[in-house]
């Protein structure tokens, strides 16, 4: 098999599942023979919210700081390919190779714009990013003459129905399986505890997500609210256990010590926090967005219920309060599925065919 030169570029390297997701198929690349260097910018690009928010450029200024402070690293996450950080992404800081890969709106101008020596084109779109940019702009990205690979069903349906936008292949992203896994659960104990993941970003659904909690608190008092994230926010509840940005090891301690995960986002390109945790053993509560209904089978692996709905999630989480069998039906379900169906190695080689199949046009 031919040996690739693969850069991916990336908006930033902070803590998100996309960024997770290119750092993933990066290492699993390495590990399959191939030489994979990872671009981003010095001052980061994406901000978590829209583009015209002056808080996006609070974000991006913190991000900057953040980047300045910890050199040309990723602390969060043990990559093992080439880092490089550039003063911009310009095409003379990118290395020449066979295939190179945008990930983010912004970036796949600049790949658009590269020389062929840098490698064919690829798009890796893993959310419709107009929370993050100009309608308008977003949605020319994916006309640009990019191979465009997506991360679920729902994406390749808005690129080719809505956008009119080729889509090369789906490739989902998965859990990793050496991180997230069942350990000793609680016993005997009088409480529920109910785990929500914590961004303060609109489309993730705080605010629905602490809705239900009360909802269901009233009906099951025994109820207790977990939550985690890079900071604790002004929405997230005084009342709320808050583990603020736990390390890899600290986070799968944390999805084993809940019986209930909520994952309440309102949008999502794929939606990784809900695997994680069924990889983990934990009962699923989810909204039906991004790739959730990829790799959920509603009533054996998970519930899921429409987004911006807190009362049907709240209905849910009172289900699997009050029913300790389906709570423990609906946690093994969901561990087997992920754990049977889905692993990054399996998509990686799924990616690596994409790249491998067009190179050979």
């Amino acid at each position: 098999m031919k040996k690739l030169k693969v850069t991916f570029i990336l908006p930033d390297v902070d803590v998100s599942g996309g960024v997770k997701a290119v750092l993933e198929f990066s290492n699993h690349l390495i590990s399959r023979g191939h030489d994979v260097t990872v671009v981003y910018p010095l001052l980061p690009m994406s901000g978590g919210g829209g583009w015209y928010n002056p808080g996006v450029m609070l974000r991006r200024g913190r991000g900057l700081g953040s980047n300045i402070r910890a050199g040309n690293s990723v602390d969060w996450f043990d990559y093992r390919g080439n880092l490089v950080r550039a003063p911009t992404l310009a095409e003379k800081h990118v290395p020449d190779g066979d295939v190179v890969v945008a990930t983010w709106w912004e970036t796949a101008y600049y790949v658009k714009r590269y020389a062929g020596s840098k490698g064919e084109k690829f798009y890796l779109v893993q959310h419709y990013e107009v929370w993050g940019g100009p309608k308008k702009d977003v949605d020319m990205t994916y006309r640009l003459g990019l191979w465009n690979v997506v991360n679920s069903s729902w994406l390749k349906e808005i690129l080719e129905k809505e956008i009119g936008a080729p889509v090369e292949a789906l490739v989902p992203h998965a859990p990793d399986l050496d991180q997230f896994y069942p350990e000793s659960r609680r016993e005997g104990s009088d409480t529920v505890r109910v785990l929500i993941p914590y961004r303060d970003i609109e489309w993730k659904g705080i605010e629905d997500g602490v809705r239900a909690f009360e909802i269901a608190r009233k009906r099951r008092p025994e109820l207790r609210m977990v939550m985690f994230g890079p900071r604790r926010g002004r929405d997230a509840p005084e009342y709320a256990e808050f583990h603020e940005n736990p390390s890899r090891d600290e986070l799968r301690r944390i999805y084993n010590s809940c019986d209930i995960f909520v994952f309440p986002s309102r949008c999502e390109g794929f939606g990784m926090p809900p695997m994680e945790a069924m990889a983990c053993r934990c009962a699923v509560v989810t909204t039906r967005v991004g790739a959730v209904p990829d790799y959920t089978i509603d009533g054996e692996t998970a519930l899921v219920c429409p987004p911006r709905s807190p009362e049907a999630m709240a209905e849910c989480i009172v289900r699997l309060a009050e029913d300790e069998g389906l709570r423990t039906r609906i946690a093994q379900g969901g561990h087997r599925h992920i754990t049977s169906n889905f692993s990054w190695a399996r998509s990686t080689e799924m990616l690596e065919e994409v790249f491998l199949r067009i190179l050979e046009r």
